[in-house]
């Protein structure tokens, strides 16, 4: 009887068994058709996305909910960037996947970037701006190579005895070059200084206009004259008094007027130097001097123009004074060259052949504006 009820209990524990891996099998089943239905349908999104990529189509923004923290976006210190002022209000924010020529022309599908990278691209894109402009601006190795020619011309080519300086530059570079420059006869070169003097001492220079003008652009020396004794008030040595004060609240510290023009040099004289005189031209030029406007003018008129301007091409615009005396051959000029103005100072003295010296401001004004191209 027990082996009965034995056999029966073991009967219905494999039914139950039975009936038990039938429901597994069967929920499998369903959960299998399932997960393959929803991956081919995966498989199929993500294949019309790539022809979309390769058609040259735009793909589809990504929305993501919740703002993008400052810990998915810092950056170590090779060149990575932060994201700044991270918005404390969440929001979406959506992507728009960059599509690159060399992956809209390639021919097979190429793995795409996960979300994270994709968002530090995104940030480092925004961050980073254009390279820094050179803080020189090539000026500085203009000046350079600019005074070395200068140079090695003096040294090779200049005959005329006594000695020679010269500045010289481009106005935009703001700084110039200077060979030998010192103190030294200045002949006409003064009379910029008492132009500059007069426009910044008088109140009401109208009335003087055509002596400045004179004084300029014909070196008119009774002209400088008077105009120095109007500066003193009808005492030329209070006027020579004034323009050398003049000078030396610009920085103008190797210039003096020493005595008028035509007078005996026995007991003073007027001196300057190329580095004054260059950068007096600069100063006209940007106008921080006043007068600059008038004197430049002025100087555009100058009916002397066989040294520097005689090196320049036909056509092109100058605005020079010169200065010269028995043994003095002084040119300084602005050059308007059509790759932008530059500054030009010669002075030489002591000559044993001025024509000489004055062939050779050809030759160097030829020299730089060829220089300057």
């Amino acid at each position: 009887m027990w082996k009965e009820k034995v056999k029966e209990f073991f009967v219905k524990l494999a039914m139950y068994i039975a009936a038990g891996a039938l429901a597994v099998g069967l929920v499998l089943f369903v959960v299998k058709a399932l997960y393959q239905k929803g991956d081919v349908k995966t498989a199929e999104e993500e294949k019309t996305a790539m022809v979309n990529v390769i058609e040259g189509k735009e793909a589809a923004p990504v929305e993501i909910k919740g703002s993008i923290s400052d810990d998915s976006l810092k950056k170590d210190d090779t060149g990575k960037a932060k994201q700044k002022n991270a918005s404390k209000e969440e929001a979406p924010i959506t992507l728009v996947p960059e599509v690159s020529q060399e992956t809209a022309k390639s021919e097979t599908p190429q793995e795409t970037v996960g979300l994270e990278e994709h968002q530090e691209d995104l940030a480092q894109e925004a961050t980073l701006g254009p390279p820094e402009p050179d803080a020189n601006g090539g000026g500085g190795d203009m000046t350079a190579s600019l005074e070395a020619q200068i140079q090695d011309m003096i040294s090779s080519q200049y005959a005329a005895g006594g000695s020679v300086a010269v500045s010289a530059g481009r106005i935009s570079d703001g700084a110039l070059s200077f060979v030998n420059s010192h103190s030294m006869q200045a002949a006409s070169l003064i009379k910029l200084f008492v132009a500059g003097c007069m426009y910044e001492t008088m109140a009401d220079v109208s009335q003087y206009e055509s002596l400045i003008s004179a004084m300029i652009s014909v070196s008119d020396n009774t002209a400088c004259n008077s105009l120095v004794t109007i500066l003193g008030g009808g005492d030329a040595q209070a006027g020579m008094a004034a323009v050398n004060e003049y000078c030396m609240n610009h920085g103008f510290a190797e210039t003096h007027m020493g005595r008028l023009m035509l007078q005996p040099n026995d007991q003073d004289d007027n001196y300057t130097s190329v580095r004054d005189c260059g950068n007096f031209l600069l100063s006209i030029y940007n106008g921080g001097l006043a007068g600059s406007d008038q004197i430049l003018q002025y100087m555009k008129q100058q009916e002397r123009r066989g040294k520097i301007p005689a090196g320049v091409p036909s056509g092109v615009e100058t605005a020079n004074k010169t200065g010269e005396l028995d043994f003095v051959e002084n040119d300084a000029a602005i050059v308007f060259h059509p790759s932008g103005a530059y500054v030009l100072c010669v002075m030489s003295e002591n000559l044993s052949d001025a024509y000489t010296s004055r062939l050779f401001i050809n030759s160097l004004s030829e020299m730089v504006y060829g220089l300057m191209g």
